[in-house]
């Protein structure tokens, strides 16, 4: 009898499971822009009783429902959202298939930096901007550094990045600004140094700035912030760009310091990129050429770069993938100039160094989007940085650097969880370290919430651990980050945050010894990590000028750094040299940073011509936190201001196009650097006229009013496919100095060809 009951259970069971399934349906379909019909990657398929899904690599998706009446809402960020109304019968399979139109405009700027997923740049908790590839191109800039020249808050001194001030002059060590190339870091093992030049300029997607510590989801080297440039892929239309260009530096306004005869320095180059889908693989093949001759004397550089960007999709949920790019290059570089008097563009005798180098980097990555909308990803990286210099100056560097990432968006609640393990080893063979190989390594584990109130307030939080090993010594840190953005209107942001950094030293900033000409650079084993935190409160508005966009945006900071770590120019007599000057990392105290920032960033038609602008300005006060001008006495000024700072800069960059012309002016405009290395402008002995570097202290009395420069461009679209632009640097020959003791550019012209198909 028991046995007969429990058949009868089962049978039963197995008869409701059948009918219950019976009672559903499959809704299926494609999501796709509806303009150039590229699929929709994560897009959102939410049923009106928060049962949802997101699209797959393919833009595909699939909801199981039951039966019954839905209000279904399609939607992807920067997308008009759309809202059907079905019926689903019981076992249908419905096919619906959506074309999303994008919401176009810079007020829907999307950005992944802050967040590590796609949002609305105006609902970011902090400050970010954005550079697009229209401005690189059209520019001609053939470095990075000298786009991000561009945008208020960042200065770039003699190759190091500061944001709002963070930094000042490192010496090529140490930095406090992450540079990441497709979120991962490209830093040199050894100095965590940015090789500008070694970015595929004619390969960007846009560039993305976070303004303040980000080191709780990207860890040491991101205290004052990140620059993450996100090279592009392939859409459904393939595109392949050529250009061509050749310039030349003009006489300075100074005839005096002009040190060539009858030939300009000139320089020349060319770019190429191809984009094309083949199936379900994506391909992108560049190559940049570059040959120049410097207005400064006996400095040159020359550079191949190739590099490939290759995605496969396994599967509408798996893609897998790998990037290269490699670069070979010789040139020179040098210390300071001369003399005021006739050699301000010539380098100071025994300070050039030949270079010559090779980099590569090979980034496998691997994409997979779980059935249940969970993301998951792997980033590798191998990057190999060698430079063969004279004067017993070179190294061997490779790095190592490994993330996997897991990401889960509970749709129901506006909820975004984001996690991740980190780790990175470097190895470094240098004679700069003399002939010893150092290590390093790093790990890391991370965690950010993303939760969403309602429509209108998201926060964010974070937290970072992070471990460190440099040849032998150990430590370990935990750091966080709080934010929080509040929509006041449609287009207005109210913003604030608050984040910890940590900096660990460099194995160039503890162990380096050289010299140039008569000047040491010495090593300080026993330099600490600094740590700091940051803070900021702000306001985006969004403005719309019939067909123009944009956001003005206004934002109170303030930075402190405990333990910072700078070069510092000195007499060092414990070194027991005869010549005991020079350069020595130093944990210099605590800091701190205060001020504010201003711009307006848009785009669009204004009247008839589209018109782009990026304008700004940022005031800083940067200050010791407890000065005394007796302990402090390595800074020229007697008063409290921390070196190598301006503590003004304005600037403007302006484009617009009418009919076939498209002229753009920019200005840039940098206050006195108040404060250098007192060493530097001070008589070498009490009495004499001898000093380290000569004629900088006579320059700086000069130049004390700050300084502004003025870049024009203009260009003639010959037809849909060919432009022809001449860019001119520096219009009025202004003699400027960002980095004391050594000069800028003199006005230069550039001639370029652009072709597009």
């Amino acid at each position: 009898m028991y046995s007969k009951e429990r058949f009868l259970f089962v049978f039963l069971l197995l008869i409701y499971s059948v009918q219950s399934f019976a009672q559903q349906a499959t809704l299926k379909g494609k999501i796709i822009d509806i303009t150039n019909q590229e699929a929709l990657i994560g897009a959102t398929v939410f049923a009106a009783d928060s049962i949802g899904t997101v699209t797959d690599l393919d833009g595909n998706y699939t909801l199981t429902l039951d039966a019954g009446n839905y209000t279904i809402r399609f939607s992807y960020i920067s997308y008009k959202t759309q809202i059907k109304e079905i019926v689903l019968a019981a076992n249908e399979i419905k096919e619906l298939s959506i074309e999303l139109d994008p919401d176009e405009g810079i007020l829907n700027t999307v950005v992944v930096s802050g967040s590590k997923f796609e949002k609305l740049i105006g609902e970011e908790t902090v400050s970010i901007d954005v550079i697009k590839p229209a401005l690189i191109e059209n520019t001609n800039d053939i470095k990075l550094d000298q786009t991000l020249q561009r945008i208020p808050g960042v200065n770039i001194i003699d190759g190091q990045a500061n944001i709002r001030g963070g930094s000042g002059y490192s010496f090529g060590a140490g930095s406090r600004v992450l540079l990441l190339m497709d979120d991962l870091p490209i830093l040199t093992g050894d100095a965590a140094f940015p090789s500008w030049d070694f970015i595929p300029m004619e390969n960007i997607q846009q560039v993305e700035i976070i303004k303040g510590a980000a080191s709780a989801l990207y860890g040491s080297s991101a205290l004052n912030g990140i620059i993450n440039v996100r090279t592009a892929y392939p859409t459904a239309i393939p595109e392949t760009k050529f250009s061509f260009f050749n310039g030349a530096y003009f006489a300075p306004a100074d005839t005096a310091q002009k040190w060539w005869e009858n030939n300009f320095p000139f320089f020349s180059g060319m770019s190429f990129s191809h984009k094309k889908k083949w199936n379900k693989l994506d391909v992108v093949a560049g190559a940049y050429l570059y040959t120049g001759d410097s207005y400064m004397k006996d400095i040159f550089n020359r550079r191949a770069r190739v590099n490939t960007n290759l995605r496969y999709r396994v599967s509408g949920n798996l893609s897998i993938g790998v990037n290269v790019n490699a670069q070979i290059n010789r040139s020179s570089t040098f210390f300071f100039w001369n003399n005021i008097d006739s050699g301000l563009y010539i380098p100071f005798d025994n300070t050039i160094t030949l270079n010559k180098g090779f980099k590569l980097t090979i980034d496998p990555f691997l994409n997979y989007y779980a059935p249940n909308g969970d993301r998951h990803k792997v980033l590798l990286r191998y990057y190999q940085n060698h430079a063969l210099n004279q004067n017993d100056q070179s190294s061997l560097g490779d790095v190592a650097y490994g993330e996997y990432q897991y990401q889960k968006h509970f749709e129901k609640i506006k909820f975004v969880t984001t996690g991740g393990i980190v780790g990175s080893y470097a190895q470094t063979i240098a004679e700069l370290y003399g002939d010893t190989t150092y290590t390093t390594s790093n790990e890391g584990i991370y965690i950010q919430l993303d939760k969403k109130f309602g429509n209108k307030l998201n926060t964010s939080a974070g937290m970072r651990y992070e471990f460190y090993q440099i040849a032998g010594l150990n430590e370990s840190r935990p750091v966080f980050r709080v934010g929080a953005n509040y929509q006041l209107a449609k287009y207005t942001y109210l913003r604030s945050s608050w984040g910890q950094g940590y900096r660990f030293p460099t194995i160039a900033e503890k162990y380096i010894s050289t010299s140039i000409s008569l000047l040491g650079i010495y090593p300080n084993p026993d330099l600490q990590s600094e740590t700091g935190w940051s803070a900021e409160l702000g306001i985006k508005q969004g403005i719309k000028l019939g067909a123009w966009q944009g956001f003005l945006d206004a934002s109170g900071f303030i930075s402190e750094y405990f333990d910072m770590m700078e070069f510092t120019f000195g007499y060092y007599p414990e070194t027991g040299l005869p010549f005991p000057y020079g350069f020595k990392s130093l944990n210099i105290g605590n800091t701190r940073i205060k001020g504010v920032e201003f711009s307006l960033i848009g785009e669009g038609n204004l009247g008839t011509m589209p018109t782009t602008i990026i304008a700004g300005y940022t005031y800083i006060d940067p200050n010791f936190q407890e000065f005394d001008s007796i302990t402090d006495a390595s800074s020229s000024a007697d008063y409290n201001i921390l070196k190598y700072r301006f503590k003004h800069t304005a600037k403007l960059d302006i484009e617009s196009t009418i009919k076939k012309f498209r002229i753009g002016v920019s200005v840039n405009y940098f206050s006195f650097m108040e404060a250098v290395d007192a060493k530097f402008v001070e008589p070498l002995f009490e009495g004499t006229d001898i000093y380290i570097i000569p004629g900088l202290n006579e320059f700086r009395e000069e130049h004390n009013n700050g300084d502004y420069v003025i870049d024009l461009r203009l260009a003639y679209k010959l037809n849909t496919s060919n432009t022809v632009s001449i860019i001119c640097n520096n219009l009025l020959n202004r003699e400027y100095s960002v980095r004391p003791a050594m000069m800028d550019a003199p006005r230069n012209i550039t001639v370029k060809y652009a072709l597009q198909f």
